[in-house]
């Protein structure tokens, strides 16, 4: 017989305190009233807090941007959980006025249990409480033994707060989520609305909060105008509010690439208003290693098909085939699409190529 239970606590004495389900042949962890302690984790991205549970591993509570809520228990060794899990409310052993009740049951995946965002507000308010929360194994091995893993209440109450705390300031958005903004502006706007302020302020905070984002491109355009320079004027009174935006709110001018086009790439017809004000538009784009990494690819794709085109149209003169590849069609049409994705970056001075820029 096995009997593992909490340290320099009598087996009989563990098993009132746990409840009377509680076996002698339950393989028992959890820490002693002194031992107990609780670590909290903050961050702008994810919020923890921990228990150590001694022989056994870890329990901890976990929220991260864009994922719910969720209690894990983890084990450090070889001991895990099997099969469904009941979870019951187990009062401190001086609490003689008090039984265990249950909370509830989850399933093992893994050799590890996870519980739900659920069920977390009733095993964080038994904790708060002062009540021990114990997950047992439902079923009894074939040797008659089971596992059950306490997470101790002292002093889980001020760590929580903390979390809670954390949890309540995550920023809630995801890198994929504002990667890329899409701005329009009315003709003539000499400032930017609220909105499109409250668009660029998220982009701020996720950016001073994520060391990855290395580098937010502001690319603008506009509509069909008089003449290619009014268009080409427009844009960058755009761009550079834009940009003047995020400098004032705290970015840094070295991350940010500031470009204007014109009229020269629109998206929708220049003969109605519709599609005019879907031209007059400012994309804000924010890069971190991964896009990076696909940008750079798929300019060598477009590097590479170019070579391969003016390989073939060098051999077609040179043998004076009267069906030489004409100049117009020397990049297949979906690598011609792929030139006029114009916010990508020049990989080797990370501006696009014959654009201004901001210094």
């Amino acid at each position: 017989m096995r009997v593992l239970a909490f340290y320099l606590i009598p087996a009989v004495l563990l098993a009132l305190t746990l409840g009377q389900s509680a076996s002698l042949y339950a393989q028992t962890y959890g820490a002693s009233f002194e031992e107990s302690a609780w670590a909290e984790k903050s961050g702008p991205f994810a919020c923890s807090l921990s228990h150590t549970i001694p022989g056994f591993g870890t329990a901890r509570f976990v929220r991260k941007t864009g994922g719910s809520e969720f209690i894990e228990l983890k084990p450090g060794g070889s001991i895990v959980f099997s099969g469904p899990v009941n979870i019951e409310a187990v009062p401190p052993v001086w609490r003689i006025d008090a039984v265990a009740s249950p909370l509830g049951q989850v399933q093992a995946a893994g050799g590890q249990v996870q519980v739900s965002a659920a069920q977390i507000n009733t095993i964080s308010a038994t904790l708060e409480q002062g009540t021990n929360v114990v997950f047992g194994s439902a079923q009894a091995n074939a040797d008659g033994s089971s596992l059950r893993v306490a997470l101790g209440a002292n002093n889980f109450k001020p760590a929580f707060g903390r979390y809670r705390k954390c949890v309540g300031a995550l920023i809630p958005y995801t890198f994929d989520q504002i990667a890329r903004t899409l701005i329009n502006y009315t003709p003539g706007a000499t400032d930017l609305t609220l909105s499109t302020k409250a668009q660029l302020d998220k982009i701020v905070r996720y950016t001073k909060a994520d060391p990855g984002v290395i580098g937010i491109l502001v690319d603008a355009h506009s509509d069909k105008l008089s003449t290619p320079e009014a268009g080409d004027a427009v844009s960058q009174d755009q761009a550079e509010l834009v940009t003047a935006y995020l400098i004032e709110k705290g970015l840094s001018t070295a991350i940010i690439t500031t470009r204007w086009h014109g009229d020269k790439f629109p998206i929708a017809s220049n003969e109605n208003k519709a599609g005019q004000a879907k031209n007059r538009r400012v994309t804000v784009r924010m890069e971190n290693e991964a896009t990076r990494k696909q940008m750079e690819k798929k300019i060598a794709a477009i590097i590479a098909a170019e070579e391969k085109a003016a390989e073939q149209k060098a051999a077609a003169e040179k043998t004076a085939q009267e069906h030489a590849v004409p100049e117009s069609s020397a990049v297949p049409a979906s690598l011609q699409e792929l030139e006029q994705m114009v916010e990508q970056q020049d990989l080797m001075s990370g501006k696009q190529p014959g654009e201004k820029t901001t210094p």
